[in-house]
């Protein structure tokens, strides 16, 4: 965006840690404004509202200090266009009509607290449906009202297009920056037979994910390729993620700097997701470094058909300790595989490609309502700024 217009960049910060890059990102905004986020807070605003019919996340994410800062930004100064990432963000500039607004949603949230609904118990399983079922509400209101939706994926768009056939719905895939996530050949696998995953691990899909695998699929591994190592490698891991560390062969290593130094030592890459939507970034990732994958059908449904060839698909236990082992006792399996996938990355899922479309969205989102296409160029859709 820095390169075809002026950004104004507004958003929150939820640990202290987050506002070392303040300065990085000025370098490609005008302005750029931080509002620190408590978590305390946010969680006891969110719990306040749990009897209403607006969803949790809402409260959470609100700031009056950010709403005050923005509503005084689109005061005084003259925007062109709003880009919002994210649904819950799309609540500082709800009731801006004369500006259009792109919101990028990623993936469609209510679907996912659905999947979050029917993989809990209860009393969990009841907030996470409310809460499905109050973003699908939302959803629907904020994709009417903007000039253009996007989604990373196809499948999500047709999520979308269910809770509304009325907003216009775009594709923008992730990528994956392919020469910084590359093998390195002078660093060796470590010396015992090694599987990891990566992400967010208070992020509850992650959580889930890597519970299932340790407590369902990896004893059975490890009688089979003896000293099997687990490496659960992302920030924040939750209490029952760090207990896992407990068990034999497994290793939680909490937040690093830099996740390629693990994957480089690692011998296969899993996403045993039984809840996902949207890209797995991870998959992306791994399969730019040069590992072999093995993922469940929903991990997948959200890559490019093309990239589904290298992946190796598990779905029962057996499936995952059965195609596991495979891959751990034949290398030259495992680096055929690596070597397909990160081919098929750096062919199909470069930044570059996949975000060609984004600036000519930006310029010419579509009009929200027939008229507005029918009286012709409004005045504030001049010019090369967003915010």
């Amino acid at each position: 965006m820095a390169k075809n217009c002026e950004v104004d960049l507004f958003t929150l910060a939820d640990r202290k840690g987050d506002l070392r890059y303040k300065s990085e990102l000025e370098i490609y905004c005008r302005t750029v404004t931080v509002v620190k986020l408590s978590r305390p807070l946010a969680g006891l605003r969110a719990i306040t509202s749990v009897f209403g019919r607006v969803p949790l996340t809402l409260p959470y994410f609100y700031s009056a200090d950010l709403a005050a800062k923005v509503r005084r930004a689109l005061s005084k100064r003259s925007y062109d266009r709003i880009f919002v990432y994210s649904s819950s963000m799309a609540q500082y500039v709800h009731l801006e009509d004369r500006i259009p607004i792109l919101i990028d949603l990623v993936d469609v949230d209510s679907d996912k607290w659905l999947q979050y609904s029917m993989r809990s118990a209860f009393p969990h399983s009841v907030i996470f449906r409310r809460e499905a079922d109050c973003l699908r509400r939302y959803e629907r209101k904020i994709s009417e009202k903007a000039s253009c939706v996007l989604l990373t994926t196809e499948r999500e768009a047709r999520v979308l297009r269910q809770i509304t056939s009325s907003a216009n719905v775009r594709v923008i895939p992730n990528g994956v920056d392919a020469n910084y996530f590359a093998p390195v050949a002078t660093q060796a696998q470590a010396a015992h037979p090694t599987v990891i995953f990566t992400g967010s691990m208070d992020y509850f899909p992650n959580v889930d994910a890597v519970e299932f695998f340790v407590r369902r699929v990896l004893p059975s591994i490890r009688r089979a390729v003896p000293n099997t190592q687990f490496l659960i490698v992302g920030s924040r891991p939750t209490r029952s993620v760090r207990r896992l560390a407990k068990l034999p062969g497994v290793q939680v290593t909490g937040s690093v700097p830099d996740v390629r130094p693990y994957l480089v030592q690692s011998h296969v890459f899993v996403a045993p997701l039984l809840i996902a939507s949207g890209t797995q970034n991870k998959i992306l990732e791994a399969m730019a470094m040069g590992l072999p994958v093995i993922a469940t059908p929903r991990a997948i449904h959200g890559l490019p058909a093309i990239l589904h060839d290298p992946v190796q698909v598990a779905e029962s236990t057996q499936e995952w300790v059965a195609k596991t082992c495979h891959i751990l006792r034949d290398p030259s399996l495992a680096q055929s595989l690596g070597a397909a996938g990160r081919q098929k990355v750096v062919d199909e899922c470069s930044w570059e490609k996949h975000l060609s479309g984004l600036i000519d969205l930006i310029q010419t989102p579509a009009a929200r309502k027939e008229a507005d296409a029918n009286r012709g160029p409004l005045p504030w859709l001049t010019g090369q700024r967003a915010s």
